[in-house]
């Protein structure tokens, strides 16, 4: 049985953010993310002006846990999902804000898949803000 991934309102999660003592920088990480929707870590890098290290995917991850600490229960069901949704059974704590793009076939965006140069993450619905809405 596959589990729905749990869903956070988006009124909720700015709540949280604004809560989460989130440095400016972060600030603008999450912001640009949420604004971009689609991401990888070149896109990130880049859009960013980002030095490769650490990676931007760790800093996300390092971001979506400062978040997740104000939302413990949410992110405890997120981080369940996660986990279930990878083959290693390791949740990802970027999986808070995105997950995961697959193709038209059904077939992650992914080096290891064959697809793409970087893992392609899509923002959840919910939490995309790019047009504006």
């Amino acid at each position: 049985m596959i589990k729905t991934r749990p869903v956070l309102p988006a009124d909720l999660f700015d709540q949280a953010l604004s809560k989460a003592s989130l440095t400016e920088e972060e600030e603008a990480f999450i912001e640009f993310v949420r604004y971009t929707g689609v991401i990888d870590e070149l896109i990130l890098r880049k859009g960013l002006s980002l030095p490769a290290k650490p990676p931007a995917l760790c800093r996300l991850s390092d971001i979506c846990e400062k978040i997740g600490a104000i939302i413990p229960d949410h992110f405890s069901a997120a981080m369940e999902w996660s986990a279930e949704q990878s083959e290693d059974k390791i949740a990802w704590k970027g999986n808070l804000i995105c997950n995961i793009a697959f193709n038209s076939d059904g077939i992650e965006l992914s080096p290891n898949a064959g697809t793409t140069l970087y893992h392609t993450y899509v923002v959840h619905q919910e939490l995309f803000i790019g047009l504006g809405f």
